[in-house]
């Protein structure tokens, strides 16, 4: 039987904060869940610190060789043809889930099911994982997000859980039209509640934090 929830994170040198977030998925209260970790050509100890969890739900992918971030729509979309969950989330390698973070999103898709994806609000924390500030996100109409989406990123990307429909990523040069193509024709929206840590990470993927204020 598949599980309810996909957990998905891809992963390149993330040895500094993947143990954290790998902890905060496998202590989440909806037990439910298989977790996808793929494994973008890291060469430090990430391989060595996911095998360490003997914990079943885990299933590990080494991509193969970085080829750096114009290449990370190809690694999502095979970690997303592994997802096998009705709902899936998506989980940056340095971020935080808190506990009831997969209950909650499951409990509000499950209850309302015209929506096809939902984000929510976060605790912002440094890279030594020290609190920043709290960024609220409002329940808007789903109509907000489908106009306001295509100019600026209305969603905060580890917060995401959508339903599993075999959408794929598309490419950085794709993304405006994925945008009108897609989004426009599901309901999307972000719940209020704060569900992750989100780490201002100096050297993650294109300085992540950049784009993201208060």
């Amino acid at each position: 039987m598949n599980p309810k929830i996909s957990v998905l994170t891809t992963v390149y040198n993330g040895e500094r904060f993947l143990k954290e977030t790998i902890e905060s998925i496998l202590n989440q209260t909806f037990k439910d869940f298989e977790y996808i970790i793929i494994d973008d050509g890291s060469n430090d100890k990430t391989r060595e610190i996911i095998e360490s969890f003997k914990d079943k739900r885990i299933k590990y992918y080494y991509f193969g060789e970085n080829k750096g971030y114009f290449n990370l729509h190809n690694v999502v979309n095979f970690g997303l043809n592994k997802c096998s969950g009705k709902y899936i989330v998506r989980v940056d390698a340095d971020d935080i889930c808190y506990p009831n973070r997969l209950q909650i999103q499951y409990n509000y898709l499950e209850k309302h099911k015209d929506i096809y994806l939902i984000g929510s609000s976060v605790e912002v924390i440094d890279d030594e994982g020290n609190y920043l500030y709290k960024v609220k996100k409002k329940n808007y109409p789903s109509v907000f997000y489908k106009y306001h989406i295509a100019i600026s990123n209305s969603f905060i990307h580890s917060s995401i859980m959508f339903r599993n429909g075999k959408i794929l990523y598309p490419s950085h040069n794709e993304h405006l039209f994925y945008c009108l193509l897609i989004f426009f024709k599901k309901k999307i929206k972000n719940i209020t509640n704060i569900l992750i840590k989100y780490r201002m990470n100096p050297y993650g993927m294109m300085a992540k934090h950049s784009n993201l204020r208060k």
